[in-house]
């Protein structure tokens, strides 16, 4: 694989995804319903029974999650770092946290059903328009790439057409999350889910903090050429024998409490000095870490600042990951003049 495309495995690939944008992963979960081909009843259940042995995990530790608070004279903001997809029965709250998910007034979420978003764009309009006027990813790559890609997306069991026309970053991202085998973990246990569920239940109003459509438009119109030559040269540069190689040459499966490793250290509340999403230094992952990372944490650190004008206890429920790294929410907060002191 070349170099600038950083190896990554198949279900880092997606739980990064699912730290950082949870929204995106939606909807590619979605598109994979719609292109994966369907197994055999027989087949599914017994794949489902060997998944739920395959990541069985166990928790000899109480839930500690990180707390950070942002607060002046009238208003105190919880920030919790989120995993927006679980496995059934995994535990997360602490005793600090569920005080705080009783007494804040809203929650604030990357993105809801429950919540109006004034003003946001049409994605399923634009998105359909943008693949009906481009030309097909096959057409833009060399005779060797062509015949790569081809053969990368037909191992995955997509249809090569659907995934061909895709704007460049979501064909790839579709592949290299279709990979592997999916784990027990589903949004129905995830912590937004479980917070919506309780501020519905009680009445109290849910906010988004952004317009998740926008965020995806802004990195799936990125279709440039700088994009398509490191995703060519990343395809000759693959043998062609293995997909899961193509997205790491050192790829190993995981399972049991090894494979849930992350969500582990979130829910003891560890936190990283580093995150990235893992794919490299070149235009393809400059895209996605600006996109998904740096843009968003510094447009939240304005929403926040911004936030601290209004009385009230607000609770900021976002992705894990945008509390780590050099340009983390916290930082971007901390160069705002603004610090956000860690409670929990």
């Amino acid at each position: 694989m070349a170099a600038q495309l950083r190896p990554m495995q198949w279900h880092d690939l997606r739980r990064t995804m699912i730290r950082t944008a949870g929204p995106l992963t939606a909807l590619l979960l979605a598109l994979f319903s719609a292109l994966l081909p369907a197994l055999p009843a027989a087949a599914q259940g017994q794949q489902v029974q060997q998944q739920q042995r395959q990541f069985e995990f166990t928790q000899d530790y109480d839930p500690s999650p990180a707390i950070w608070e942002l607060s002046d004279e009238d208003t105190t903001i919880y920030l919790l770092g989120t995993i927006h997809a679980l496995p059934r029965g995994f535990r997360w709250r602490s005793e600090r946290l569920n005080e705080i998910i009783d007494t804040a007034d809203v929650l604030v979420v990357e993105s809801s059903t429950y919540a109006e978003v004034p003003d946001a764009i049409d994605l399923d309009s634009k998105l359909v328009a943008r693949i009906a006027n481009r030309l097909p990813t096959s057409n833009r790559l060399s005779n060797a790439g062509n015949t790569r890609w081809r053969e990368l997306v037909g191992m995955s069991g997509l249809d090569f057409a659907s995934i061909d026309t895709m704007p460049v970053l979501l064909g790839l991202l579709t592949v290299g999350m279709s990979g592997g085998e999916f784990d027990t973990s589903s949004t129905l246990y995830g912590v937004e889910t479980v917070l919506e569920r309780e501020f519905m239940r009680s009445g109290r109003p849910i906010r988004t903090i952004e317009d998740s459509g926008e965020v995806m438009y802004s990195l799936l119109r990125l279709d440039n050429s700088e994009i398509l030559r490191e995703l060519d040269t990343s395809l000759t540069a693959w043998d062609g024998k293995s997909l899961s190689e193509f997205f790491d040459e050192d790829y190993a499966e995981r399972y049991g409490d090894a494979y849930w490793e992350a969500e582990h250290n979130w829910a003891r509340g560890i936190v990283a000095d580093d995150f990235e999403l893992g794919l490299g230094s070149g235009a393809i992952g400059r895209a996605f870490d600006y996109n998904l990372l740096d843009r968003r944490n510094a447009a939240w650190a304005i929403w926040l600042e911004e936030r601290l004008e209004q009385p009230g206890t607000v609770l900021l429920a976002v992705g894990a990951g945008h509390f780590e790294g050099e340009s983390s929410l916290l930082n971007m907060l901390m160069a705002r003049g603004l610090e956000a002191d860690r409670i929990e």
